[in-house]
């Protein structure tokens, strides 16, 4: 059953970081921006759930909570850089709960410059197992 729950979580994030990149090709206006962070959000919150599942998948036994899980996929390796992937998630965060134009043209810029490198390189790495 775990391996199914990866398998459709991972092909869900792929996905949805298809969309992200469709997004990041466009000239940057406010209705772009508010559909790359939402897409950035949907990565984001598959991106984790993949490698939650994978983790289960592996016997590992641990709650479903984001911070457990990007510790675990760090010492798994399956992401390299553990403090990025908490700013990604802190970004997130401050995204999905509140609107503040000035943190959503921050955000935007993280993501251009490096969360859609840290989703590129999840996808990678899951490809490969």
């Amino acid at each position: 059953m775990s391996e199914d729950r990866f398998e459709l979580a991972r092909s869900q994030f792929e996905r949805a970081l298809i969309r992200l990149h469709e997004a990041l090709t466009e000239n940057e206006t406010d209705l772009v921006r508010d559909a790359l962070i939402r897409r950035f959000e949907f990565t984001y919150e598959l991106g984790w759930k993949s490698m939650f599942y994978w983790s289960r998948a592996q016997k590992e036994k641990m709650p479903e909570v984001v911070r457990q899980v990007l510790q675990t996929a760090f010492r798994a390796e399956l992401i390299s850089d553990a403090d990025l992937w908490e700013k990604i998630k802190d970004s997130r965060d401050e995204t999905s709960h509140t609107y503040d134009e000035k943190k959503t043209i921050e955000v935007a810029a993280f993501v251009r410059s490096q969360a859609v490198h840290a989703f590129d390189a999840l996808r990678d790495k899951l490809k490969s197992l």
